[in-house]
């Protein structure tokens, strides 16, 4: 117990720690009251009062059922259960007993007649003759009494007809035959003894107590050899004994018909959202009736409280994988106007979808919801994130708004991997664009996946499949819808926070951008220098699966701040004059550090966006340019390192720290007389190790699995820029003009090896 408890405390302070990490003002807010206010949006019902036709009568309109439904046809399941309850068996006690009794009874008087008759006590017989008479109201003579007493007639009492009647009677006798009128052609005999119970079919010879005298007297009519005195008195005597063995027990018999009843599954109608109950003009059936009054009994007019406190709960699960990540490490910050931004997203997606909603329940009813589902141009939306965000926000944005529109439309789990699932492929097709031209024609791909998606969603949920051609249509102007509201809002949310997008990222990337084109016009070696680490950076963003895009923009513009003073850098002296070989070293300082800050006031005037300007600031970090510094320790000037610094700040993000790393190496490689492969290896390695000992990667979020990556890359691409090219001869070409610039060239090579006799010689040997 104390194990969980300090787990739970555990995962509260990692929690509370993350989300103080990021931003946590007027951004948070903002996603906190958007996720209650879609919650209580999906709270309300939004069902129309549904209409009811009586059955036989015309429909004035068509209805279409707005979810599904199990609707019970009660009188289909009464006639059921009358059915069951007319076939089941009616349950008899049989009693054992009886059949002992009747022996007795039987055996008792014809003992007390012997012993009379033996003593000849007349008085005795005929007191038990009166008895008798007087017991069952009968006229039973003395001599009929007397005439039992004679051998024949008590052979045949005990020897066949006491054997004869036992076997009926344990047969089993009802009291009545007539009770078995309209019951099924069995009855569930019970014993009472041991409980047993075995079916038995009334047409085996099931006869009553009366049937049973007939019976008995035809056996005694049928023997000749007892007098007609012993017959009559066979017949008057001996049916007063018997008596039923079965008898019907009534509460048994219900109870055993009630439990079969209660087994009897209800008979449903199946309602699929979306089915047309019936349409306008046609006379309403008693199942489309049944229908009908199903979806009425089944509205709910009143908020639903615990599907909004379910869903805000949920949303606010789901919004923390937007401030936590899987390692456990903080990332990125997420500051307050990328959550006001998100915000605006959910925003969106709720009032879209809940417009949508309200259309398909008041202008359209043969276009259902569950059709309109596939309209609504989730993947659009949700393609906004990944112009912004990395992968794992962009993944959890599309989650949640998958999640909310699901809900608006009355969903299930199908359409919600529809919505997840289009979604992220369109985000793939996004990332894997190059410009605009290719985002549009993405629509082909991002259309055939919404075909795939689409149609495997309306086969679990049970589509007709006459439906199947409209949904075909809703998923291609889903398609179209998505693209052109990705070109439309990206623009605007550009504008309005101040966004980077991937769209502003190619088109910066265009090398006939202005600041480019000047940079190539006054500062040629910085224009390839800038283009080398552009090379640089997006391989080693690729490497570490950061914003390769972002990265490659950034390297393009780190150093337009040269423009201010392009000669006091080495790689625009094509002269061979240094101007800083007149200056000092602070201020050759102040010199090389002005081209940050003017380059972000390039940045800023020509909006190049936050992300390209922070890079800009950052690339240098607050590293010293070592060269000045060690000149005015030789100058004797005893600089202080705080003067000799870049201001910063480090690098915050993984684009600028490889950068820097990107920019130095570069710089270092071109500098290098003879850059080797294992040169460059080794200058690689080192130069990255120096700047992440100088700690200037240490806000960067960057792992040691991730340097030795980005060492890997800068190391293959560096080798390839610098491999070393064989010499070419020279080609003679038999032309006029050729030979006579041969022939000087021949000239000028002679009077030269005048002087020179050894080189006359080595001509001669290449001829």
């Amino acid at each position: 117990m104390k194990a969980n408890q300090l787990n739970l405390k555990q995962l509260y302070i990692h929690i509370k720690g993350m989300l103080l990490y990021h931003d946590h003002g007027y951004g948070m807010l903002s996603l906190l009251g958007t996720a209650l206010l879609l919650a209580f949006f999906i709270g309300i019902p939004h069902n129309d009062s549904p209409v009811l036709f009586v059955a036989g009568e015309i429909a004035d309109e068509t209805v279409v059922a707005k979810r599904d439904f199990l609707v019970e046809d009660e009188e289909g399941t009464k006639n059921r259960r009358d059915k069951i309850r007319a076939i089941q068996p009616l349950v008899f006690d049989y009693n054992r007993e009886v059949a002992t009794h009747v022996r007795e009874a039987i055996l008792n008087l014809l003992h007390a007649i012997n012993t009379f008759s033996i003593h000849n006590d007349i008085n005795g017989l005929e007191k038990i003759q009166k008895q008798f008479n007087s017991t069952y109201d009968t006229n039973v003579s003395l001599e009929e009494f007397k005439s039992l007493a004679a051998a024949k007639p008590q052979d045949f009492a005990f020897d066949t007809l006491l054997p004869w009647i036992d076997s009926r009677l344990s047969d089993g006798i009802l009291a009545d035959s007539r009770i078995l009128y309209n019951t099924p052609n069995s009855i569930l005999i019970r014993d009472t003894q041991t409980l047993a119970e075995r079916l038995r079919s009334t047409s085996t010879g099931l006869i009553d107590l009366s049937s049973l005298t007939v019976a008995m007297g035809n056996q005694i009519r049928a023997n000749l050899e007892i007098s007609e005195n012993s017959k009559q008195a066979f017949l008057k005597i001996f049916p007063h004994f018997l008596a039923p063995t079965l008898s019907l027990n009534q509460k048994e018999t219900n109870d055993k018909t009630q439990a079969v009843l209660d087994s009897i599954k209800p008979i449903y109608f199946q309602i699929h959202k979306g089915e047309v109950i019936v349409r306008k003009g046609d006379i309403v059936t008693r199942e489309a009736q049944l229908k009908m009054q199903a979806i009425f009994n089944n509205t709910s007019t009143n908020f639903n409280f615990y599907k909004t406190a379910g869903t805000f709960l949920l949303s606010l699960i789901l919004m923390l994988g937007l401030f936590m990540t899987p390692s456990g490490q903080k990332g990125r910050i997420l500051h307050s106007k990328d959550q006001l931004f998100i915000a605006v997203i959910l925003i969106l997606v709720g009032m879209g979808a809940g417009s949508l909603v309200l259309f398909g329940q008041s202008f359209s009813s043969e276009l259902s919801l569950s059709l309109l589902a596939y309209f609504f141009p989730i993947s659009g939306i949700a393609g906004l994130a990944v112009l912004i965000f990395a992968a794992r926000r962009y993944c959890v944005i599309g989650f949640l708004v998958s999640f909310y529109t699901c809900l608006l439309f009355q969903g299930d789990i199908s359409l919600f991997l529809f919505y997840f699932v289009s979604s992220m492929i369109n985000t793939w097709l996004i990332l894997r664009s190059q410009s605009r031209q290719d985002v549009v024609w993405s629509v082909i791909p991002l259309f055939t996946a919404l075909l795939i998606t689409g149609f495997s969603s309306a086969l679990i949920m049970g589509l007709s499949p006459t439906k199947y051609l409209t949904l075909i249509y809703l998923l291609a102007a889903n398609a179209i819808l998505s693209i052109v509201i990705l070109f439309a809002l990206s623009p605007i949310l550009e504008m309005m926070f101040g966004y980077t997008t991937r769209f502003r990222l190619m088109e910066l990337m265009n090398l006939d951008h202005p600041l480019l084109q000047k940079l190539m016009m006054e500062t040629p070696g910085t224009y390839h220098h800038c283009l080398v680490v552009s090379n640089l950076v997006e391989a080693g963003a690729k490497a570490i699966g950061a914003n390769s895009l972002l990265a490659k923009v950034g390297a393009l513009y780190h150093d337009i701040g040269k423009l201010g003073h392009p000669h006091y850098f080495s790689e625009n002296q094509f002269d061979g004059v240094n101007p800083h070989d007149k200056l000092s070293p602070r201020m050759s300082c102040l010199i090389i550090f002005s081209h940050v800050k003017f380059g972000i006031e390039l940045a800023e005037l020509h909006k190049l966006g936050k992300e390209i300007t922070d890079m800009i600031c950052q690339h240098h970090g607050t590293r010293m340019p070592m060269y000045f510094y060690h000149k005015a320790v030789k100058a004797g000037e005893n600089p202080k390192e705080a003067d000799f610094r870049y201001s910063g700040p480090r690098p915050q993000t993984k684009e600028a720290a490889i950068l820097m790393m990107a920019d130095t190496l570069e710089a270092a490689i071109r500098s290098m007389p003879d850059p080797s492969s294992a040169r460059i290896s080794s200058s690689v390695e080192t130069l990255v190790k120096n700047i992440y000992a100088e700690g200037q990667l240490d806000e960067a979020d960057l792992t040691f699995k991730d340097l030795t990556k980005l060492i890997d890359g800068f190391t293959r691409t560096l080798i390839a820029l610098n491999h070393q090219r064989i010499s070419y001869p020279t080609i003679k070409i038999n032309d006029p003009n050729t030979k006579e610039e041969q022939k000087n060239s021949e000239n000028k090579s002679e009077t030269k090896t005048e002087s020179k006799p050894e080189n006359r010689e080595e001509k001669q040997k290449i001829q």
